[in-house]
């Protein structure tokens, strides 16, 4: 039997990535003193450990991952499709600074 992914799992997946992507290029603007996290949560664990940062990041879509199936309010969905387009402009954002300031 195969089963299809759903538009909301493959949301899912690009916000994993995109997490992925912003830490990348967090952790290395902090390493190269380039920029500063802006989330003091966040701040606290990129000073502590960045490898524990990437785990944090990568949590939410996982547990959201294993919790979408079982979640068929409308908010929840359009606040996934909110997130994702969200973590696109910071990305955006990312290789905009890193194109025009460290090159």
């Amino acid at each position: 039997m195969i089963r299809t992914v759903s538009l909301y799992q493959r949301f899912i997946f690009y916000l994993f990535i995109l997490n992925i992507t912003d830490w990348y290029f967090t952790s290395y603007g902090i390493q190269n003193n380039y920029i500063e996290e802006a989330n003091p949560l966040l701040s606290s664990i990129f000073s502590t450990n960045p490898l524990l940062a990437l785990i944090w990041k990568c949590m939410g879509p996982l547990i959201l991952f294993s919790l979408m199936p079982y979640c068929q309010s409308g908010w929840v969905r359009h606040a996934l499709l909110f997130t994702v387009c969200l973590y696109i402009m910071v990305n955006v954002y990312h290789l905009l600074f890193f194109f025009f300031f460290t090159l």
